[in-house]
């Protein structure tokens, strides 16, 4: 198995799991009193496996290479590229939809640094103890 595919598969796991975990039940109530009206009926899941399938690739490959950096700044990159990626996509939400609430886009972004930091260890700790 190649140095990318089993962080790549841990990364994958661990932000499948904690999404699902968060979108699934922790903040599902928190969601639909933010954006109820806007939330489609049901999960469209081509785009959802484009994204789950996507995102850990590039964070694997921001936060984890080049190889050889400390565990910590592993974790503190992909925290930086959660922040980024989950802030890009608040923030210009916030910038051009009628309702998108700056509650919704603080704690999303929150979340994303978050679950990303936490995916982003995983997949440190797998690569360096695997490869």
């Amino acid at each position: 198995m190649s140095a990318f595919l089993k962080p790549y598969l841990t990364a994958l796991v661990v932000m499948g799991a904690l999404d699902a975990l968060w979108l699934g039940g922790l903040a599902r109530d928190f969601y639909r009193q933010e954006i109820g009206p806007q939330m489609a009926d049901s999960v469209r899941w081509s785009a959802a496996a484009v994204f789950y399938f996507g995102y850990p690739a590039a964070l694997v490959a921001l936060a984890l290479y080049p190889t050889g950096q400390p565990l910590a700044m592993q974790v503190a990159r992909a925290a930086l590229v959660g922040l980024t990626a989950y802030g890009v996509y608040d923030m210009s939400n916030l910038a051009t939809l009628r309702q998108w609430p700056l509650r919704l886009a603080l704690v999303d972004t929150a979340w994303g640094c978050f679950a990303s930091a936490v995916a982003g260890a995983a997949a440190a700790w797998v690569a360096q103890r695997f490869n």
